[in-house]
């Protein structure tokens, strides 16, 4: 952590109050004032009034990141000039000017969303830290411009789990190591956003801001209890994000209530010059903007939503473990008893095509040739081959001119088990270990031919076909219902895998992730609703009224804090527990 930020930190009263105790980690007032889990427009307010400045909740945030993240892992850099930016946001205020929602706010990013400031955008990778970008994310430009407050950046995954495909955990990142999940630090925190929801959930800071290609807004979300909407490829810039896959990657925002998820939406989306898939999404926005379709539980009344019995309420791993299937149908009952017409859909042809019996990846039985690992293999290697035309390090650095994949993995390989000092801290790390992913996409050669349009054609259409299906109901009498949305078990089976999402990530389409309760393992878990394409508006709905009727918000506990076993900074693929372990919800000694 940058020197001036810990001074900051430190500056903070040795007086403290506390707004209410949450395990070993209880969260301080902020100048008498109970920012916990506040909302924009709460924090907002209390900025009005005068209550707060953002250089007071700067430096309460940043002296929460000071007591948690040595636990955590959650924040791979702060950004130094944070205190700076915000008092020139509390003296735009004090002449009257107010730039927008955001105004004074802290925000944070996923470490692979590129700032141009003094501190580092590495992708949770030690290969491309130092370096510097053609120009800022578009969406952070966005944010800053409606007055948000850079507080730096959160750890992911490193590349965005796109190093490797077996062998590695998620959350785990060579440059900041293994990020812990606050609710249980033995349980994983499943997507590469571990960090900004990791720091959003346990008060580090208010809102954040993630990416996904495959599950890593709404896994994360749904193992943390936070609200996301993974949206449509191109209806918000990827201009300035470490590109995984041009046709999958998406940013999202990450917060505690789908109310700020739709403020954030209404900042980031538009078209981008940098970004042609934006002009795809002309027209498809909400003429009132995304915050104006926010509903209570009232909406639920009439609503239509189908349930996919298979394969996701049958045979997937986190909805038969322990008492989660009888609670996931008390929430159904709850959903009805609110007025939502529930359709039971028993089977659609194109989605048991694409989709194993378990629910994540494909049928063992798929066709060679239509195997969607084909189009992310090499559509990796194209998208860093176009990222590093863009990527800068300096003269003198052997990796000048680094222009490939092949040469990022060669330069993994050159470095193993190395200490050295890069961008502003030193680290040790194995880099040559677990790069599957990396290897994958090397093989490829990035070559768009016909094997790649081959499997990712066949997958695109056959799933959007199975999502576009399933929200057409057909009942025995040919009668088609139009649902308003498709609801699934949102979570994992302890450390086992997720299965909300590839669906719609070889679709191509939008998904929200809504929190309702807590496993066996005290991890959150949620639903999550399957929308058409650009249907996030109908999802703001759908997710809000959920939100209203279940209202979930268990702070964490920090389980195992002091006593899960295990290297802060292991070689790759980092910490994890075995699975007898797991059934007492701690690692073993």
């Amino acid at each position: 952590m940058h020197s001036s930020t810990l001074l900051a930190a430190a500056a903070v009263g040795a007086s403290v109050a506390y707004a209410s105790c949450n395990g070993p980690f209880p969260m301080p007032l902020c100048k008498g004032v109970k920012i916990e889990d506040a909302s924009i427009v709460e924090l907002q307010q209390w900025l009005t009034e005068g209550q707060l400045t953002s250089q007071d909740l700067v430096e309460c945030y940043l002296a929460r990141i000071e007591k948690t993240n040595e636990y955590l892992h959650s924040i791979s850099e702060v950004n130094p000039d944070a205190l700076d930016i915000a008092a020139q946001m509390d003296a735009e205020r004090a002449s009257g000017e107010i730039r927008g929602p955001l105004h004074g706010i802290p925000f944070l990013v996923k470490d692979n969303i590129y700032t141009d400031d003094k501190h580092n955008t590495s992708e949770g990778t030690l290969v491309l830290l130092g370096g510097k970008y053609s120009s800022e994310a578009t969406i952070v430009t966005k944010l800053r411009a409606a007055g948000g407050v850079l507080l730096g950046h959160g750890t992911m995954s490193e590349a965005a789990d796109h190093r490797a495909s077996s062998n590695y955990a998620s959350g785990y990142s060579s440059r900041t190591g293994q990020t812990r999940n606050p609710y249980n630090l033995t349980q994983s925190t499943a997507g590469s956003s571990s960090g900004p929801v990791v720091a959003v959930r346990s008060n580090q800071v208010a809102i954040a801001i993630g990416t996904e290609t495959y599950g890593s807004l709404v896994h994360p979300a749904a193992q943390l209890g936070l609200y996301t909407i993974k949206s449509t490829p191109g209806l918000m810039s990827r201009h300035g994000i470490v590109t995984g896959s041009y046709w999958h990657d998406t940013p999202g925002p990450l917060a505690r209530s789908m109310k700020d998820v739709s403020i954030m939406l209404d900042i980031m989306v538009g078209i981008d010059r940098y970004d042609n898939l934006t002009a795809e999404a002309i027209g498809h926005e909400p003429p009132n903007g995304y915050a104006a379709e926010v509903v209570d539980k009232q909406a639920l009344r009439g609503m239509k939503l189908g349930l996919p019995w298979n394969p996701y309420w049958s045979t997937v791993a986190h909805i038969n473990s322990g008492d989660n299937r009888q609670e996931y149908e008390e929430m159904i009952q709850q959903l009805k008893d609110a007025g939502v017409e529930i359709y039971n859909i028993t089977s659609n042809a194109a989605l048991s095509q694409i989709v194993s019996p378990y629910g994540q990846g494909h049928p063992a039985d798929i066709a060679p040739e239509h195997n969607h690992a084909i189009a992310f293999n090499t559509l990796l290697a194209v998208g860093y081959g176009e990222w590093l035309q863009n990527w800068t390090f300096p003269e003198d650095d052997e990796r000048y001119g680094m222009s490939s994949l092949a040469e990022m993995a060669e330069w993994n390989d050159a470095h193993n088990e190395t200490t050295g000092a890069l961008g502003n801290g030193t680290w040790w790390w194995d880099t040559k270990t677990g790069q599957s992913f990396y290897d994958a996409g090397v093989a490829t050669n990035g070559t768009m031919g016909t094997a790649f349009w081959t499997a990712f054609g066949w997958g695109r259409f056959t799933a959007r076909q199975a999502i576009d299906t399933l929200h057409r109901y057909v009942e025995e009498d040919g009668t088609v219902v139009e649902l308003d949305g498709v609801v699934m078990p949102n979570g994992r089976d302890g450390n086992r895998g997720n299965a909300c999402a590839p669906l719609p990530s070889y679709a191509g389409y939008p998904i929200a992730a809504v929190p309702t309760g807590a496993d066996a393992y005290a991890t959150p878990y949620g639903l999550c609703i399957y929308g058409k394409q650009y249907g996030e508006a109908k999802l703001v709905r759908v997710a809000s009224a959920m939100e209203d009727l279940f209202q979930w918000n268990e702070h964490p506990k920090y389980f195992n804090y002091d006593t899960a076993q295990g290297p802060w900074q292991a070689s790759f693929p980092g910490y994890t527990c075995s699975e007898s372990s797991l059934k007492s919800q701690h690692c073993a000694p």
